[in-house]
């Protein structure tokens, strides 16, 4: 009995700690509530100082950007004042904007001025700009998102998702709710990763098959595993490795899968953080998923391209790109730039994680290569740029069923390995179709604008 208690004050404890904050925005805290009654509400900017949300004085009423371009943009990312978007700024950091963090020396200043309280101001990462070019770029009557990190710094400098909606009608988001405009799909949306898992695969092979560069493979288009085939519309014919992940050869990798067993490559996916709890100071990010129990020699060809039981977030896949691009290190993702107090003064962001390997550098750079001759001559091309910019890519087209029948996400992940644009992506168009197709062009115009923006 002694113990059980003490496992339960122990739970509670390491609760508190952890996801108090997840506790203290949520929707169904009526402190919340109560306190923007009292309170002013602090003012949202992106990282250019574009306002995005601001609280009336007079009315004390939540306003947001003037430019309905921008404020659908952004919707996922901010939020809404109904905290109908729990993950979204206005909702998530709440405890900074409606004054919870506020000191007694502020208190008793607001208190003895008569004057009502404020909040703080919070700058966050984004660039509103490039969020609006996303949102004119993407197709228009597709769902999905769009991710861009700083892979650097780990500043989300775009969190784009699709339909959007208008937080100041949002009325109309709640009259159709079937369409999931209040849902931020780069970071709760889980998908089934195609051949961008051919990433995770591939560290697999590296890290754990002595023999690999010696690998060859006759692609005839079909591979039989157990009492099913992995099959492909083109015989690619006979593949090294860096010709099969450079064509996205479906039964090359299959075979792969077949040399590693399920436990060495769920060991790989899980450095890669598939299987794992997030618990981000700055975002809500759900948690993705590889199947290692019991997987029999088909679940295992499939989950090797990203197929089967394999799901996860297109910002998950944004931070493998990151993972890659800083040689095998996973940095947190951060969406505070600024906190300042009303007062003018700046508090200490929350800490993030401390820097961590999770793949050896030569396995990160031999990744590279490959990615890298993905874009330059394989199923990535349309993602390439000029002017000596050098994208490291992997396209995905990730089948899926339903009632109307089958159809394809078409995914694109990457980055790019200059010094002076260190940007990483990941794009998913839910039944786009193929993802060199339509994701990497998507991708090239982003990066470009990125670019372009100096961000």
């Amino acid at each position: 009995m002694l113990v059980l208690l003490l496992s339960v004050v122990f739970y509670l404890c390491y609760s508190v700690y952890f996801y108090e904050g997840r506790w203290m925005t949520s929707a169904y805290n009526p402190r919340i509530k109560a306190q923007k009654e009292k309170v002013i509400m602090g003012t949202v900017t992106d990282r250019e100082g574009v306002v995005l949300a601001y609280t009336d004085e007079e009315t004390n009423e939540r306003k947001y950007n003037s430019n309905e371009a921008v404020r659908r943009a952004v919707s996922q990312t901010l939020g809404d004042n109904e905290s109908k978007v729990s993950t979204g700024a206005d909702t998530f950091y709440a405890q900074y904007l409606l004054g919870f963090k506020a000191g007694l020396v502020q208190k008793l200043t607001d208190a003895l001025s008569g004057e009502k309280q404020r909040g703080d101001d919070v700058q966050l990462t984004i660039s509103s700009r490039l969020c609006r070019y996303i949102s004119e770029q993407f197709p228009g009557d597709k769902r999905g998102a769009v991710t861009v990190i700083n892979y650097r710094t780990g500043e989300v400098l775009a969190m784009v998702s699709f339909p959007q909606f208008d937080p100041m009608n949002l009325s109309e988001a709640l009259e159709d709710e079937e369409a999931g405009a209040l849902m931020n799909r780069a970071t709760q949306g889980l998908y089934p990763p195609g051949s961008t898992f051919k990433i995770v695969t591939l560290a697999s092979a590296i890290e754990n098959l002595p023999d690999l560069p010696d690998f060859v493979f006759d692609c005839t288009g079909y591979y039989p595993v157990g009492t099913y085939s992995v099959t492909e519309n083109t015989a690619h014919g006979m593949q090294t490795l860096s010709d099969a992940f450079a064509n996205s050869c479906n039964t090359a990798f299959a075979a792969i899968s077949q040399q590693l067993g399920y436990q060495m490559l769920g060991n790989t996916a899980e450095k890669l953080l598939f299987n794992t709890n997030f618990i981000f100071n700055d975002i809500v990010l759900y948690n993705s998923s590889y199947p290692i129990d019991n997987l029999s020699d088909e679940d295992l060809a499939w989950s090797a391209i990203g197929q089967g039981r394999v799901l996860t977030t297109p910002m998950h896949m944004a931070l493998i790109a990151c993972t890659l691009a800083n040689h095998g290190i996973f940095r947190e993702p951060r969406l505070l730039a600024r906190i300042v107090t009303p007062m003018g003064n700046e508090r200490l962001l929350p800490s993030a994680a401390g820097d961590r390997r999770v793949l050896k550098e030569g396995v990160a750079e031999q990744i590279e290569k490959v990615m890298v001759k993905t874009v330059r001559e394989g199923t990535g091309t349309r993602a390439a740029l000029g002017n000596g910019y050098v994208v490291a890519g992997k396209t995905g087209t990730a089948e899926i069923s339903d009632e109307n029948g089958v159809s394809s996400h078409a995914w694109f992940v990457g980055y790019l390995t200059n010094e002076n644009a260190p940007y990483a992506i990941s794009i998913i168009v839910e039944k786009g179709g193929g993802g060199g197709r339509v994701a990497a062009p998507l991708a090239r115009k982003v990066l470009q604008k990125a670019i372009d923006l100096g961000l």
